[in-house]
């Protein structure tokens, strides 16, 4: 990989996460080049440092041991902080200062630091110590409500931590840039709940008493195949709905977007029609006309898709497919850089090197060592 492609080159990030949205946060910068030490329990020693296992969210990061509820860890920690330029953490708002090591303490010893704390409903207000999962904070920020005006539904997936996961990303590097200018560090104070609201606030009108819906209409909608398989058509324009009408065999429905003499039976007779085709068939016979056709994947069909192949959009690491940065940066060459990064580290691997580059002695780190600090 050219490290002088990599923006983050040279930055050192201590990662305190222990959950997937701080641990997708620490991927991405460590899939755009910072060094990412994730701080780790004594008790975990020599077992892979995976998030939850997953190693999506877990590769490309050292990993060192500290038992932070020792008396000798905030010393430690602050010495660690002193050469580094970012930390995340997910911890509930003032804890880590409780323990002895905040932001507060971080600064004193280098006013530098940006510091990146990822909370449910952010650092204050009537919720900030409330405890939650994704689907509170996605209901929370009106996401959950913005998906399913119209009835119940549970998300399969976390978003709101997504959101959050990339929220942190961008206030970070915004933040790394201020400091190129200032000097001066800064607290980073990330909700979930707030960026999956900025999701939603992209809509049209989203927060109003009647909120703007995307309708779902012959023109906007999911088909069933003759392989079981779903077609997502989004052919809502008069060009691409034209393609899909005479793709289809059906010129005649051009005229009728948007005017339906009967949405019901138009659904049906295009119904009748994407089940004589599999998904894929269907494709490759109406993308290239320009219309908005797409097949719905689910799991590892993302794998076998043929654009995510050959755009190399997943990758395997460890033996596990994970997704490779969204992030792509080329030089005038053409050469990339923020693909996937290396597989997991055992939890502790890395304690000897970073507490040495840190400016520990030898002699120290032995002594840490022997008395089960780290």
């Amino acid at each position: 990989m050219n490290q002088k492609l990599q923006p983050l080159a040279g930055i050192r990030v201590l990662d305190f996460t222990a959950v997937p949205p701080g641990g997708a946060c620490t991927t991405l910068l460590a899939d755009l080049g910072a060094d990412v030490v994730r701080i780790e329990s004594p008790a975990l020693k020599g077992k892979p440092s995976t998030i939850f296992g997953q190693v999506a969210i877990s590769r490309g990061k050292r990993s060192i041991t500290l038992d932070q509820r020792n008396p000798a860890a905030p010393e430690i920690l602050a010495r660690l902080a002193a050469s580094a330029d970012v930390v995340v953490e997910n911890a509930r708002p003032g804890v880590m200062e409780k323990r002895g090591f905040g932001y507060s303490h971080a600064r004193a010893g280098n006013t530098g630091i940006i510091w990146c704390a990822m909370t449910g409903f952010g650092q204050d207000g009537p919720y900030a110590n409330h405890g939650g999962h994704d689907l509170n904070y996605t209901a929370h920020s009106g996401l959950l409500g913005a998906l399913t005006s119209d009835r119940d539904w549970h998300p399969g997936i976390s978003m709101a931590l997504q959101a959050g996961a990339l929220s942190a990303v961008v206030a970070i590097e915004g933040a790394l840039i201020q400091r190129g200018r200032t000097g001066e560090g800064a607290f980073i104070d990330l909700s979930f709940s707030e960026s999956a609201t900025w999701f939603v606030g992209c809509g049209m009108n989203p927060m109003s008493e009647s909120p703007f819906a995307i309708p779902v209409s012959p023109d906007r909608r999911l088909y069933v195949c003759a392989d079981g398989r779903h077609l997502a058509i989004a052919c809502s324009e008069p060009r691409n709905w034209a393609a899909l009408c005479e793709g289809l065999g059906v010129p005649e429905l051009v005229e009728q977007l948007h005017k339906w003499t009967d949405a019901a039976a138009v659904t049906r007779q295009l119904s009748d029609i994407f089940v004589t085709r599999t998904a894929i068939e269907w494709v490759d016979l109406l993308a290239p006309s320009g219309a908005a056709v797409t097949v719905v994947n689910h799991g590892a069909q993302v794998c076998d898709d043929p654009h995510v192949q050959a755009r190399g959009s997943v990758v395997e690491v460890a033996g596990v497919p994970v997704p490779a940065s969204p992030i792509r940066i080329a030089a005038p060459d053409g050469s990339q850089t923020c693909t996937a990064t290396s597989e997991p580290h055992n939890v502790g691997d890395d304690t000897v090197d970073v507490l040495l580059e840190a400016g520990f002695s030898s002699d120290e780190v032995e002594g840490l060592g022997k008395d089960g600090v780290v």
